[in-house]
């Protein structure tokens, strides 16, 4: 399972939209930045020069980096922070876009699909990609010294399932796994392959959120109770966000406590 950033809007934009409300864009602090300017930091409050990597700011003293050359305010920022978060007027998060890349298990892919307001997916398919791929592998069991006996290749098979703690339960994925690359090279059309694939399987795809739709995941998927590959999951999203973001994301309590628990094992 993994998560990667592949984008997030500047932050400004959140606070732009909140200052509609009371007609005060003169009270904001946030500016487009050169790269030559000196500006304060978010991340380690210093003022820094910034390099330009790839479009973007990264500062030279701690790495911190900004999307799409735009500076986020303290005033802005605590502004998003008080009314988004503290006040719960939930709806300015909206005013956003983050997309990530993500590769976890169709067990997972099931309970991500239930959550649709504010989330769109694309899913890279299993039917014209990853069993294409499956059928030229070879067997995922190991033959060993001794006649007629072999071991499971666990290293092969987490290119295409997602393992458990559990020995038994990998070893019937495993099964399952050779099971449908037997099928595949039998020439059996993809359509009716699909079904025999175990819940283990990996799926990767393009997910796209706003804040408002993030948090509420993270709030519900970050529970003990949660499949602990969600759990996972979500806390590997918190990871990658920038740190601005992280720290709007961890103003709830909520996730915050859970955050912490997951990370601390």
């Amino acid at each position: 399972m993994s998560v990667k950033l592949i984008y997030v809007t500047p932050l400004w934009l959140i606070a732009n939209g909140i200052r509609y409300s009371h007609d005060n864009h003169y009270l904001s602090d946030s500016h487009r930045i050169s790269g030559k300017e000196k500006v304060s930091c978010l991340n380690c409050e210093g003022v820094n020069q910034w390099n330009n990597l790839f479009g973007n700011l990264e500062c030279k003293n701690c790495g911190y980096r900004m999307f799409e050359d735009d500076h986020i305010g303290y005033k802005d920022f605590d502004l998003i922070k008080r009314v988004g978060f503290k006040m719960k007027h939930e709806s300015v998060l909206e005013h956003s876009l983050i997309v990530l890349e993500i590769e976890a298990s169709r067990a997972l892919l099931q309970e991500l699909s239930r959550h649709r307001i504010g989330i769109s997916p694309t899913v890279k398919s299993t039917r014209y990609t990853l069993l294409k791929d499956l059928k030229k592998e070879k067997s995922f069991f190991i033959e060993t010294s001794v006649k007629n006996v072999y071991v499971y290749d666990y290293e092969k098979a987490r290119k295409y399932v997602v393992l458990t703690n559990n020995q038994e339960a990998n070893n019937c994925i495993i099964d399952a796994l050779e099971n449908v690359r037997l099928l595949l090279q039998d020439n059996i059309h993809n359509d009716i392959v699909k079904y025999a694939l175990p819940e283990a399987f990996k799926f990767k795809g393009q997910y796209s959120f706003n804040l408002r739709s993030l948090v509420h995941l993270l709030e519900l998927r970050t529970n003990k109770d949660v499949l602990p590959e969600f759990q996972k999951l979500c806390a590997n999203i918190i990871d990658v966000l920038p740190n601005d973001y992280k720290e709007l994301v961890l103003t709830n309590e909520k996730i915050k406590i859970n955050y912490e628990r997951i990370k601390n094992g």
